[in-house]
């Protein structure tokens, strides 16, 4: 590390381009930068791993049942009924993230040390120029965070208004308590489509996890559709390596396991894996898909230095299985892998309609939803970090950003006590998150750009780029180059553009936009803000 900070001092006079992001990459390439102190850094080690044990052995008791995450995960998403919800979300926030609390701020001090010992004001400085290469990072997802909001206030109007015709304790003007949204988080709102879509289900003709279910999809079987994807692009299959080391389910002999979908690169040639707790749902088919996106992009990229085998920058890699979703979720895919009947070409002009807006819907639950979450996590520790807020005010100053940023409210009372961002995985994991946030908008500039490059006529939400060897050949541009080269200049080689942009996001749901806002016509819109500003 000292040995890399010294030519880079002087690069001028010792490097060419490639070394000095070589040496840039190899001082930046861990989350957290090794302190002086041996001491503090066996620390850092043990505090994560300490919360990373919480995390994954946390559950509760009632009634002699043991729920774990997952169990705990079902009842928000399954059950309409506000008691049962309420129980379900304050029992793991309340188990879970009072025991990380006290390790979590210690980690914090820690981490800003090792941060100043390399030259850094503070941790969340380093984790920009680590993921980006920039510092203005906090700015950027703010434009981004604007240039979108008009559409989430729309969604959110909608999706609170449906909730208070079925809930008594929905304000019709305020938040939306947490509990209700079909998510531990609230990041996501797709699980309560049942609730929340413009048009009964019979009319959208299909159900993607009842097709998985009734044709005898196992996990594997879901794992190797995705690879069809991939493969159909022109890409490469997964490795021997891959099928024969992979967790594709919970383990049966009850050892416990962090089921979190995860992707690794072991540094070799072939060994590539994926733990994942797969259920045969739509959902998981859509997380397969992004995963595998992350070993494709480690196989594509496999030839660089070792200090370029990693996305053009953080959100890079979160896109790619991401982009692939886009097209998995469409009717024309979904239809030519014989999940849904390839039949809706003779639905009525009403129907496709309704067929339309109920698939746009089920996106926004997702993609939309997610987006003021996404932005207020690493928001929130950027400032912690940086010591504008304190342990005391660990959780008020959380729920003060998801009030004003998204609507969003605790459903019960908190306190000082509690640290309800630790019953989140990427905290007490201590993995930045503001490379979610980067991604859910620029998987639309990637869609976009490899839907004109596989020749799609007609709406972008209409598009599937299966089977398409031309726009897997310029996907393969991208992933081919790691971080070798600047991420501006990656992203331009696939979009054209610089940037990350919302713009095609908002092209892609444009007809939704439209239909919300006469939908929403003579009813609130918004939430108060003032006085209110984290």
């Amino acid at each position: 590390m000292k040995t890399a900070e010294y030519y880079l001092n002087h690069s001028k006079e010792l490097c060419d381009a490639t070394t000095f992001r070589m040496l840039r990459w190899f001082r930046q390439m861990t989350v957290v930068p090794p302190a002086n102190n041996e001491e503090t850094r066996q620390r850092i080690t043990r505090l994560i791993n300490e919360m990373r044990k919480i995390y994954a052995t946390s559950n509760v008791t009632r009634d002699e049942t043991v729920y774990k995450l997952s169990d705990l995960s079902d009842i928000l998403a399954k059950s309409r009924d506000n008691d049962e919800l309420l129980w379900a979300w304050g029992a793991w926030h309340n188990t879970t993230g009072r025991q990380v609390k006290k390790p979590y701020e210690e980690l914090v001090s820690k981490m800003n040390e090792a941060a100043k010992d390399n030259g850094y004001t503070d941790i969340g400085l380093y984790w920009k120029y680590a993921d980006y290469d920039r510092s203005d990072i906090e700015s950027e997802m703010e434009k981004l965070y604007k240039q979108t909001l008009p559409l989430y206030e729309q969604l959110h109007a909608y999706v609170r208004r449906k909730l208070a015709d079925r809930y008594k304790n929905v304000d019709r003007t305020g938040f939306i308590p947490a509990h209700l949204l079909g998510n531990m988080w609230a990041q996501d709102w797709e699980m309560i489509d049942d609730i929340l879509l413009p048009y009964p289900i019979s009319s959208s003709n299909y159900n993607v996890t009842q097709a998985l279910i009734s044709q005898g999809f196992t996990p594997e079987r879901m794992f190797r559709l995705a690879e069809q994807f991939f493969v159909s692009l022109g890409l490469e299959p997964m490795t021997p390596d891959f099928w024969n080391k992979s967790m594709f389910v919970r383990p049966t002999d009850n050892r416990p396991v962090e089921c979190h979908a995860s992707a690794y690169d072991f540094a070799s040639p072939t060994d590539f894996r994926i733990k994942m707790c797969t259920e045969v749902t739509s959902e998981d088919l859509e997380t397969i898909h992004h995963e595998m996106g992350h070993v494709e992009y480690f196989m594509q990229y496999r030839h660089q230095q070792f200090v370029f085998r990693t996305g053009a920058n953080a959100a890079f890699h979160e896109a790619i299985g991401d982009t692939i979703s886009l097209s998995v979720r469409t009717d024309t895919h979904l239809a030519a892998i014989g999940l849904i009947p390839p039949s809706l070409p003779r639905l009525t002009p009403k129907q496709l309609h309704e067929q339309k807006m109920n698939s746009l819907m089920r996106t926004a639950l997702l993609k939309i939803a997610f987006l003021p979450f996404g932005y207020a996590m690493d928001k929130w520790r950027f400032k912690v970090f940086r010591g504008e807020i304190t342990p005391a005010d660990y959780t008020s100053s959380w729920w003060n950003m998801r009030e004003y940023y998204g609507g969003i409210t605790a459903p019960i009372p908190r306190s000082s006590d509690d640290f309800d961002l630790g019953a989140k995985y990427h905290i007490p994991a201590n993995v930045p998150y503001s490379r979610y946030f980067f991604s859910f908008v620029g998987q639309f500039q990637f869609h976009a750009a490899l839907c004109k490059e596989a020749g799609h006529k007609g709406p972008l939400y209409t598009c599937d780029i299966y089977r398409s060897t031309k726009a897997g050949n310029k996907l393969r541009s991208l992933l081919s180059l790691g971080s070798s080269r600047p991420s501006e200049e990656v992203l331009h080689t696939l979009t054209g553009q610089r940037r990350f942009k919302a713009d095609s996001m908002l092209e892609y749901f444009k007809p939704l936009y439209e239909w919300l806002k006469k939908e929403n016509d003579g009813h609130k819109v918004g939430w108060k803000r003032e006085g209110h500003r984290p």
